[in-house]
C-alpha cells in the first residue's frame, strides 16, 4: 500500500472512531474552535497512517530490505519522532492543559515506578513466552524445526537491528519505551480503551516480516494496558515496555540469528 492510500484508509478509520457514540470509538477533549478540531483529527490520521495502517498492509510481505548501517540516526528514529510531533502537536491544538495530565506521567515515587515497571516488564516478557509457546504448539509453528526440517528464514531486517552497535540499540529500547508508550497508553489507551490500543499497538509492529511475533506483541500490549488501567500512571509501562525490549534485543534475538 502506498503512503496515501495509507492515508485514505486512516482517514475513513479516525473519522469513525471520533464519530461513534460506542465501541470502538475515541472519546477525545474539546477544542477551542473548529479549526482547531479539524487540525488535530488530521495530524492523528497522518499518524495512523504511518504507524499502524502502512504496517500492517505488509503483513505476509517480505519485511523490507533496509541497509540500517546506511541510516542516518535521525532516520533511525523517525517513528518515535512522528509519535511525539502528533502528541505535541495535539497537546498545543487542545489548548495547553497541564502536560502531566495529559500524558498521565507522574513523578511522585519514582523508585516505587521504577520496581513497579520491572515487575511488570519482566511478569510481562513471561507470559508472552508462554502465550506464544502455547499458541506456536496449538498450530504447529516450529513443528518442522523440532522435527529436523528446514528453520524459518529470520527477516534481514531483524538481522540488520541485531547487528547495530550497543549505543544505538539501547538509545533504541529507550526511545520505544518512552514514545510509544506515550502514544499508545497515554493519548490513545486513555481515549479509546485497552482493546482498541493494543490493536493498533500491534498494527505498529507488522512489518518485521515475522507474523507470529505479532502474538507476542498483542500478549504484551495487554499486560502494559492492565498495569495502566490499573495507575492511571504511564511511567511504570515505560519501565516495563523498555526492559521487555532490551530482553528481546540484547538476548532473545541474538540467540535466534546465532541459531540460524
Amino acid at each position: 500500500m502506498s503512503l496515501l492510500g495509507a492515508l485514505l484508509v486512516s482517514a475513513v478509520l479516525t473519522a469513525g472512531l471520533t464519530s461513534r457514540d460506542a465501541w470502538p470509538r475515541l472519546v477525545v477533549e474539546q477544542f477551542p474552535g473548529a479549526v482547531r478540531r479539524l487540525l488535530a483529527y488530521l495530524v492523528l490520521t497522518f499518524a495512523l497512517a504511518v504507524t499502524a495502517v502502512l504496517p500492517l498492509s505488509r503483513i505476509g510481505h517480505p519485511a523490507p530490505d533496509i541497509d540500517l548501517a546506511r541510516l542516518s540516526t535521525p532516520e533511525l528514529f523517525l517513528g518515535h519522532a512522528i509519535l511525539a510531533g502528533s502528541l505535541l502537536a495535539w497537546w498545543a491544538l487542545a489548548g495547553f492543559r497541564p502536560l502531566a495530565a495529559f500524558l498521565h506521567l507522574r513523578l511522585d515515587d519514582p523508585r516505587q515506578q521504577l520496581r513497579t515497571g520491572i515487575k511488570v516488564g519482566l511478569g510481562g516478557w513471561l507470559i508472552t513466552m508462554l502465550t506464544m509457546t502455547l499458541i506456536g504448539g496449538l498450530f504447529g509453528v516450529g513443528r518442522d524445526v523440532a522435527s529436523g526440517g528446514v528453520k524459518p528464514e529470520i527477516p534481514q531486517m531483524v538481522r540488520a537491528i541485531v547487528a547495530l552497535p550497543f549505543a544505538t540499540k539501547l538509545a533504541l529500547v529507550l526511545s520505544a519505551g518512552f514514545f510509544e508508550e506515550l502514544f499508545f497508553r497515554s493519548f490513545l489507551q486513555a481515549r479509546g480503551g485497552l482493546v482498541l490500543s493494543t490493536l493498533l499497538f500491534t498494527a505498529s509492529h507488522a512489518s518485521y516480516g515475522m507474523p507470529f511475533m505479532l502474538v507476542g506483541v498483542f500478549t504484551v500490549s495487554v499486560v502494559l494496558g492492565r498495569a495502566f488501567e490499573r495507575r492511571a500512571d504511564v511511567v511504570p509501562c515505560m519501565v516495563a515496555h523498555a526492559l521487555f525490549d532490551a530482553i528481546q534485543l540484547f538476548v532473545i534475538l541474538p540467540l535466534v540469528v546465532a541459531s540460524g
